[in-house]
């Protein structure tokens, strides 16, 4: 009874204090004043509550693994011209120095008001013994509260009109800040020990990003590499053009990830170097989808013979050029009427352009569009949009894969052509069946299916998506290591 009661007695006191704490507010108090001592001394003051962890308005952390430390303290959004600070800060020391204008963007200082915008001062590359920096201390910084001062050089602008050089002075400043003392986490990669805290270098509810966690970058890294190894016999192939006798052009979509690089093997757990460290705020909370956006094009040359370009046509071209002219000259002699001359020429017209190729049939034939969608979130990804029912079917020719779709090139209303349309299922999903999709196209839909409670940091279902020409299609299939992005599937 008495250990109940001294364990009620602390836990009072825990909640007390965290509640005095939740209670604080934290603040800024800076003053500039300026070396014309004509001019007005400025004080700016900036207080906020206590900072929620995923407030992208502050927040704090040194990250683990370098050592580094990142501040972001700023007004909330639509702060008008009342005071407000704006401190970024990326350095891993007690004390640094701080220019404007220098390579040192991660790390900067500015306070404004309706008149004023104070920052650092410029570095002078003319007079560099000249310089005088603003001096930036930490005095204090744990996972709850940060403390610092701001002293030295500082470089004051008007808001309005134009100030170019602005004035110079100095500024003293302290800032103490209050927040929750805890971090986000994602979930744990399986089979692999990785830190699966959310350490923020950068946090942005705004635009909706956010720095990942090591977990996050190991699978990231590991989807990256299974894509990479699936595709590097395809893409070796067609540089060396044995796939066809035609030059192939081979590029990444645009705004996809560029996958035609050496292959490494890098250890399961691996999450150096990902060239992508960032995420949605809220990713920790769905299934893993690649941030990264995985998409191949490939554009095939066109033939002489294919377009009806031959020596024959090239001289029968120059021939019908020979009668314009010569129809020209005889219209200007007044030896025709025009209405002969309208007719003579669109005969030798039709006979130029007779036996002319369907350009728009050799587009779709010539270029094929791939791509990888990890963990698709809904039917966009995962429906096949087709032009003809009858040239349309449901497959099981790849081994390993769950089934395939399979809608073959038609002949649309407008004379234009819909290509060949290929998908490929990894992993579980619902019976395909018979539908439409975006604006009413009939479809055969399916959908990507997901553990109730499933790690997130899992991969249960691949796409490959395919358009474009059946031979090149059919080359693409026969050299894709579909093993590696098997691999990737958690059973």
């Amino acid at each position: 009874m008495q250990l109940l009661r001294k364990l009620f007695y602390l836990a009072s006191i825990f909640f007390a204090v965290m509640h005095a704490a939740l209670g604080q507010t934290g603040s800024i108090t800076a003053t500039f004043t300026p070396n014309n001592t004509t001019s007005k001394t400025v004080t700016f003051k900036f207080t906020k509550p206590v900072f929620k962890f995923n407030n992208s308005h502050g927040y704090w952390v040194t990250n683990p693994r370098y050592g580094s430390r990142h501040i972001n303290i700023q007004p909330n959004a639509g702060y008008g011209n009342t005071d407000a600070a704006f401190i970024s800060i990326s350095e891993s020391a007690n004390d640094f120095d701080l220019y404007s204008g220098t390579s040192n963007d991660s790390t900067s200082i500015n306070f404004s008001n309706a008149l004023y915008s104070v920052s650092a001062p410029k570095y002078d590359v003319q007079n560099p013994e000249a310089n005088k920096p603003m001096k930036v201390h930490i005095v204090s910084f744990t996972p709850s509260e940060i403390v610092f001062t701001i002293k030295g050089q500082a470089n004051r602008l008007m808001r309005s009109g134009y100030d170019a050089k602005g004035e110079n002075g100095t500024i003293n400043a302290t800032a103490h800040f209050y927040r929750e003392a805890k971090y986000d986490k994602s979930d744990v990669l399986p089979g692999c020990n990785c830190d699966a805290t959310i350490y923020a270098t950068v946090f942005d509810e705004e635009n909706n990003i956010r720095t990942t966690s090591d977990c996050e970058n190991a699978l990231s890294q590991k989807v990256f590499d299974a894509v990479q190894k699936a595709f590097s016999p395809v893409l070796s192939k067609l540089n060396d053009h044995s796939l066809t006798t035609r030059a192939i052009n081979i590029s990444m979509i645009a705004g996809h990830t560029n996958i035609d690089v050496p292959v490494y093997d890098r250890a399961y757990c691996s999450s150096v170097n990902y060239h992508n460290s960032l995420t949605g705020v809220h990713a920790h909370k769905k299934y893993f989808s690649s941030d990264e956006k995985y998409g191949i094009q490939l554009n095939r040359g066109v033939s002489n013979d294919a377009l009806g370009v031959t020596g024959s046509q090239l001289d029968n071209s120059r021939r019908q050029m020979a009668i314009f002219d010569s129809l020209s000259k005889l219209l200007e002699a007044k030896k025709i009427t025009m209405a002969q001359y309208t007719k003579m020429g669109t005969a030798a017209l039709i006979k130029l352009n007779s036996g002319a190729p369907d350009i728009k049939k050799l587009e779709v034939e010539n270029h094929l569009y791939i791509y990888i969608i990890v963990n698709p979130e809904n039917t966009i990804f995962t429906d096949v949009k087709i032009a003809d029912k009858n040239y349309t079917s449901i497959q099981h020719k790849i081994k390993g894969a769950s089934f395939e779709i399979f809608s073959g090139q038609v002949k649309d209303s407008d004379d234009s052509w819909l290509a060949n349309r290929y998908n490929i299922y990894f992993g579980k999903y619902t019976t395909p069946s018979k539908g439409k999709a975006g604006a009413g196209f009939d479809a055969i839909n399916t959908k990507a299916i997901y553990p109730t409670n499933g790690n997130k940091l899992s991969v249960y279902n691949v796409v490959i998506k395919m358009e474009g020409a059946k031979d090149l299609m059919d080359a693409v299939i026969s050299n894709i290591d579909f093993t590696a992005l098997q691999n990737l599937i958690v059973n």
